[in-house]
């Protein structure tokens, strides 16, 4: 029961604000107290950075990017910007697995 390392998987999803600001203050106390490491896997940029020492940025299955917080944020690396500053315009595309809703709207079904 003395862990050396903390693995965090998405843990502010579903939260609001206030619950969200102590599980932050939580992690970064138990990381101080502890002496221990934590990954916290997630998508809440601004959370994480309050939080994290060292920052990866995944896309396609692979490591495309990696700092502190704030050089993510100074990065000049398109991937990069649009998921620091939460864009739908950038390299990667948004992509809902659906038939095109346009189509759905047209079809015909034969009685």
């Amino acid at each position: 029961m003395d862990p050396e390392l903390l693995i965090y998987d998405e843990p502010f999803v579903g939260l609001d604000p206030i619950s969200r600001g102590m599980i932050v203050r939580l992690i970064r106390q138990m990381n101080t107290a502890l002496g221990i490491t934590s990954v916290v896997v997630s998508h809440d940029v601004p959370e994480l950075s309050m939080i994290a020492h060292d920052s990866y940025l995944l896309s396609g299955g692979r490591v495309v990017a990696a700092g502190t917080p704030q050089e993510l944020r100074d990065s000049s690396l398109a991937v990069v910007r649009q998921f620091m500053e939460g864009s739908a315009e950038g390299p990667v595309p948004f992509h809902y697995p659906a038939p095109d809703y346009y189509q759905a709207l047209l079809a015909v079904e034969d009685p």
